[in-house]
Formats: C-alpha cells, sequence, structure tokens
C-alpha cells in the first residue's frame, strides 16, 4: 500500500505516488454558461461564457490548486465607484495635465498605471478611464490575481473589455521583464479595443523593473476637496447646505485639501448634521477631535515627564481599545501596558497608586453600570484616539501591537470585552492600510480566541482595500512548507464561514490546498466542506470535478495529496455525500469518483479515515430503499480490483462476528464484475 504521507505539519515524509494507480479521465468540467444580464450593458467576453457569477461575489469558476491564476470579477451596480465616476459627478484629480495624459496614455498604450495612495479616488478615477474608453462599450472588470508572482502570463486578452488590477502591496517584487510585459499586454490590449487600468502605490512602484513603465505611469493627486464635497453633497440631495462650505469654520480644510475619501466623509457629515449649529462639531468630529485628545493626553502640560500623566494616557488608551467594555478589563489592560512600559504593577505599587475610580475620571471616563465610556456625544473619539496613539509614536507600533493583541488573546478578559478589542484594531488597520495589524491578530489569537481571529479577517477579507492582502495571506499559509496547525485550522475555518459562501473559488482553492496539510478524515476541514456543500453545492461539485480531472494528478504528488484530502473531507458529510452520488451516474464523473476511493483505499495513512466513512455510508443507505441499490452499484465498481477487496474483510465482520450483508452484496457484485471483466479480456 502506499502511504502518501502525514500532513507536512506531522513531519512525516511523503513517499512516492501510487504506482500504478488508475488515472481519472481528461475531461472537462461542464460548467454552464453565464447568467444572463451582461454588465454595464457590454457584451460579455468569450472566455467568460464558460464562467458563472453567482450573487456571491466571484465566480469565474477556475479552482487551482497547484499553479497560478487570475479571476475576472465583473463591476456590479452596486460598486460605489460606478455611481461616482458617472460624468455628473465626476470630479477630477488636481493635476489637470498629468489627467489628460493619462487618458491619452490608455487611447494610446492600451494601459495606464494610476499611481497614488488609497483613499486618493484612484479607483473611482480609473473607472471612470475606462468608462470613456471605447465610446463606453467596454465590460468592465476586476482583476483578482491569485499568484504567487505578478505575471502578465494570465491576465485576460478579451476583446471589447476594460479591465483594473490593483497591485498595490506587491508581496514580493516582480521579475524586471515585467515592466516590459506590461507595455507589451497593453499594445495585445489596444489591438483587441480594450484596455487596462494598473492601481499601485508610490511606496510599491518603483525598482527596475518600473523602467519600462514610466511612460504611461500617472502620479495622480486627489480631486479639489470643496469641489468633491460641492458635488457629493448634491448627489445626496442636500444642496441647500452648500453655502454652509463659506464659513470660517471650513478654512483650514479647504487650505489642507484633505483626499477624497476625507473629503466624501466630510460631506457624509455635513448631510447628517441636524442643523447648522451643529458645524463646529462637525469639524471637530472631521478633525479627528484633535483638541480633545491633546486635552486628555496632557492634563498638565508641566508635568510631561510626571508618571502620573503616564498612567492617565495609559488609562485614556485602554479606554479607547476597549470603549464599553467592562471596567476591570480597562484597567487591567491599563496595567498591562504599564507593565509592558517597565512600571512596577506588584501589589504595593498598585495599592499606593490612584484608586481606579480617580483613575476613570482623570481619563474623563465614564460608567455606565459595569461599562466605561469615553465621551459618547464625541462621535468616533475611540477610534480618533487610537489613531492618534499609532501617529504619535510610530516607533512604538510593535509594543503597543502586542499590548491591545495581548488584552484580546488574555483569558481573563470576557470575549465581549476581547471582540471590542479586536473590532477596534480593525478599524485601525483599514483607517491607517497597516498589514502588520492583521497578522498580529492571526498569530496572537490561538487556541479559544482563535474564533476571534476568524471573524475579524473574515471581516477583513471583504474590505475595499486591505481585502486583497487578506485573501492574498490565507492562500499563502496553506501554500508554504510546514505551517503552524493553527494557521491552517484558521484558513479553513475562514474559508468554511460567511466569507467562503460568498466566495466560494477563492474559497475552494485555499481548502483544497489546506487539505493536504491536513490529516485524512479531519474535522475541521469536513465541517468547512459540508458548509460550502449546503451553500455553494454548484460551486463545491465544479471545483471537485476540476481537481479529480488534473492529468498529471498521479505524477504530482502534493497535487494528489490535496485532492485526495479534499474529496474525502466532502463524502465525510451527509450533504457531500449527497451532491457526489447525484453525479456518480454521468460515466465520466463516476470514473473518477471510483478512482479517488480506490487511491485512498491504497493510501496507507488514509486507511482508518476511509473505511470509517464507508462504515457511515453503509450505516445510512443499508435500509434506504431509494439510494442503496446506486450506493451498492457504486461500492461494486470501487472494490472490483482483487488487491481492494482484502480490505473488505475488516468491513465485513459485524460485532457480533457475523457477516454484513450490506458488505457481502458489495463484495459479490464486485467479484462478479471482475470475473466478467477477466473473461472479456479472455476473449
Amino acid at each position: 500500500m502506499t502511504d502518501l504521507g502525514h500532513a507536512p505539519q506531522d513531519g512525516v515524509e511523503s513517499a512516492p505516488a501510487l504506482a500504478g494507480a488508475v488515472a481519472p479521465q481528461d475531461a472537462l468540467a461542464e460548467i454552464p454558461p453565464a447568467a444572463s444580464g451582461e454588465p454595464n450593458g457590454a457584451v460579455l467576453p468569450d472566455s467568460l461564457k464558460f464562467n458563472q457569477f453567482g450573487d456571491g461575489g466571484i465566480q469565474a469558476f477556475n479552482v487551482h490548486l497547484n499553479g497560478d491564476q487570475v479571476l475576472q470579477v465583473p463591476l456590479s451596480g452596486a460598486d460605489p465607484a460606478l455611481a461616482a465616476s458617472e460624468d455628473s459627478r465626476f470630479v477630477p484629480p488636481r493635476n489637470a495635465p498629468q489627467w489628460a495624459h493619462a487618458a491619452k496614455c490608455l487611447d494610446e498604450r492600451g494601459i495606464v498605471v494610476l499611481c497614488a495612495p488609497p483613499g486618493s479616488g484612484r479607483r473611482t478615477a480609473a473607472v471612470h478611464l475606462l468608462r470613456s474608453a471605447g465610446a463606453g462599450r467596454l465590460a468592465l472588470f476586476d482583476l483578482e490575481p491569485e499568484w504567487s508572482k505578478p505575471s502578465t502570463s494570465q491576465l485576460p486578452a478579451e476583446k471589447n473589455t476594460g479591465y483594473i488590477l490593483d497591485l498595490s502591496d506587491i508581496p514580493e517584487p516582480p521579475v524586471d521583464r515585467f515592466g516590459s510585459d506590461l507595455a507589451a499586454y497593453g499594445a495585445q490590449l489596444r489591438e483587441r479595443g480594450s484596455a487596462l487600468v494598473v492601481l499601485a502605490t508610490p511606496g510599491d512602484w518603483y525598482g527596475h523593473w518600473t523602467e519600462h513603465t514610466l511612460a504611461f505611469t500617472i502620479r495622480l493627486e486627489s480631486p479639489n476637496a470643496r469641489a468633491l464635497v460641492e458635488s457629493e453633497l448634491k448627489t445626496l440631495r442636500r444642496a441647500e447646505r452648500l453655502t454652509w462650505l463659506n464659513r470660517p469654520e471650513f478654512t483650514k480644510i479647504w487650505s489642507a485639501n484633505p483626499s477624497a475619501r476625507d473629503a466624501r466623509r466630510l460631506a457624509l457629515l455635513i448631510s447628517a448634521a441636524a442643523d447648522g449649529e451643529a458645524v463646529s462639531t462637525l469639524v471637530d468630529e472631521f478633525g479627528d477631535w484633535h483638541t480633545t485628545v491633546e486635552e486628555l493626553l496632557n492634563k498638565d502640560r508641566r508635568r510631561d515627564s510626571d508618571p502620573q500623566l503616564l498612567s492617565t494616557r495609559v488609562t485614556v488608551w485602554s479606554g479607547a481599545l476597549l470603549h464599553g467594555g467592562q471596567r476591570s478589563s480597562l484597567i487591567k489592560a491599563a496595567d498591562d501596558l504599564l507593565a509592558r512600559l517597565k512600571v512596577s504593577r506588584d501589589a504595593a505599587h498598585v495599592l499606593t497608586d490612584a484608586t481606579t475610580s480617580r483613575r476613570l475620571t482623570a481619563a474623563q471616563i465614564s460608567r455606565d453600570g459595569d461599562r466605561a465610556y469615553h465621551d459618547k456625544t464625541k462621535q468616533g473619539l475611540p477610534e480618533a484616539l487610537l489613531r492618534h496613539l499609532w501617529d504619535e509614536f510610530p516607533t512604538q507600533h510593535e509594543l503597543l501591537r502586542k499590548w491591545a493583541i495581548g488584552v484580546a488573546a488574555d483569558r481573563d478578559i470576557p470575549e465581549d470585552d476581547a471582540r471590542l478589542v479586536t473590532r477596534a484594531l480593525l478599524r485601525l488597520a483599514v483607517h491607517r492600510h497597516d498589514r502588520a495589524i492583521l497578522d498580529g491578530l492571526a498569530n496572537g489569537l490561538t487556541g479559544a480566541r482563535r474564533s476571534l481571529a476568524v471573524e475579524t479577517l473574515t471581516t477583513a477579507a471583504n474590505d475595499a482595500e486591505l481585502g486583497r492582502y487578506v485573501r492574498d495571506r490565507l492562500r499563502t499559509w496553506v501554500d508554504t512548507t510546514n505551517p503552524s496547525t493553527d494557521r491552517v485550522d484558521l484558513v479553513v475555518e475562514i474559508c468554511g464561514g460567511t466569507w467562503g459562501v460568498e466566495q466560494p473559488a477563492l474559497a475552494l482553492t485555499r481548502l483544497g490546498k489546506a487539505a493536504g496539510l491536513k490529516n485524512f478524515g479531519s474535522t475541521t476541514l469536513v465541517n468547512a466542506f459540508e458548509q460550502l456543500a449546503c451553500h455553494r453545492p454548484k460551486e463545491v461539485r465544479k471545483a471537485v470535478d476540476q481537481w479529480l480531472s488534473h492529468t498529471g494528478l498521479e505524477y504530482d504528488e502534493r497535487l494528489l495529496r490535496q485532492t485526495l484530502g479534499a474529496f474525502l473531507a466532502l463524502v465525510a458529510s451527509d450533504v457531500g455525500s449527497d451532491l457526489i452520488l447525484d453525479d456518480a451516474q454521468k460515466p465520466e464523473a463516476r470514473h473518477r469518483f471510483v478512482w479517488a476511493w480506490q487511491t485512498l483505499l491504497s493510501t496507507d495513512n488514509a486507511t482508518g479515515a476511509v473505511e470509517a466513512h464507508l462504515t457511515r455510508w453503509q450505516q445510512r443507505f443499508r435500509d434506504d430503499a431509494d439510494r442503496r441499490g446506486e450506493v451498492l452499484d457504486l461500492l461494486a465498481d470501487v472494490f472490483t480490483p482483487p488487491r481492494l477487496r482484502s480490505g473488505l474483510g475488516r468491513l465485513m465482520v459485524a460485532e457480533q462476528s457475523t457477516i454484513d450483508p450490506f458488505w457481502q452484496e458489495v463484495n459479490d457484485q464486485a467479484a462478479h464484475r471482475d470475473l466478467a471483466s477477466r473473461e472479456v479480456s479472455a476473449q
């Protein structure tokens, strides 16, 4: 028997692939045409006529376990960039000559790189450029890369199509030829009446590989803030409030000319204000309550080095991290930070320190029962305090991350309070585009607190800015050698949860890879596949069909291990079994399923899990008048080879040493088919 090796985390080397195994037939999965309805009123590209876009997000269905791919995601009417890019609402970037050059590049080269930080309005600008190109007839798609390194070889090149590719947060610098490859790819698109807008950040778009892109790289600026606020107020049907913008409270804002994201936020604050008397308050809120924060942190400017000042500041920051949490959790978090700062918190120091009530009063934190709050009338003050902390003390980020994540991980902190911490950190990470915070949550929240990591990263995976980074991290964690068990389980739970239901193609790719890292029959993996099979049966069926159809499966040991693990995890649940059995009547699918069962039965470290799940089938279907026959028929095919029927002995003998009639029938049918096959061969 073949031993494909335990999961890599067990540290056991894998044995060679099964010699002489029957490979699955090389047959393409039957993928129905795209759902009716053409995005943006344009014709779908030919390649997408064989892809399915469900109502749950990305369904450009190629679920790869090996190699790179780029998924195509149609821009939907719910995309904010579509509405914001309308001619009647769009406000162009401030640097008009560069903006004009961007349109020229797209027209002449088929490609343009918009280099600007997130929040500058670059995505809206990209959509506007593509909608203006091709006389407005382009079908618009986001490209979702699933690659180890950027490469143009996976990028689509359909006719009359506009693509947006976000290359912010590139995990590794591309190869040097990537820049010239992009230029050639743009020329190819132009010939086909298509175009690509690349989104990049100044911090990523540099190096030798970018030299060939300089001719079509545009350093984009945010639009004029006041003009954008005016446009948004008109869209919000608050044109009567345009006169407010002339008030002196806004003078400093217009001078600072905030980013597009902040300008839209200001428009929403103005729209939501009760009346003109609230202008001063909304300006303070827009400015992150800067004056309030400074007053809270500097109660007495003459005593900046006084330890009492440090104690007050730490209480203020803990209150921001645990806004609405129990008072005891807040004080514990404050003491934890003081201890990290080497301020003694032994019993004598604690008892000679100010009382809890005085510490809360000094930090202007109020109590509501056992809960503690910063000023509730100042909307967004806790978030502003944490942003101020990270902004003003950039050399202490590592210490602050460890402290905050340590509070969430502390089992002495109630889970509801720990959830307040993780949500506060997620908001901070999104605002600052801080990937280190997300990585810290994944690393620090383990054991009983892993559910909080799942919850937080699930939310982050759908974030407009950090989502692609999180999705890439999930794939990387199950595509490396010897990852930690906690990391793999974290990925499995996220992919088997709400994010997996929303994005099944991406989730199944990661679950398939994780299947090669978990022991056969892993409960965590079984539960994840069961959830997706319940909510996304079509996508799961296609994924398994594609995996089992891989032509080089018998020669790629890692891919074989992943495929077998995924198949066994699927058939381990009732819903997964039904999905497989429904397809088993199709000859090509049946051939692949038989091959999978036979290969599993020939794999040493899978035997126990395989027999356990076959026993479940026997218990479930032995008295099922409707399905017993088809299950017996499939299992008879599985056990037709004599070398496999020897393993039926362990299944056939019941507890009372009697022969189980179900398995006896399987054995008899299998032996009959083997004999018939031999007779045919002899002729």
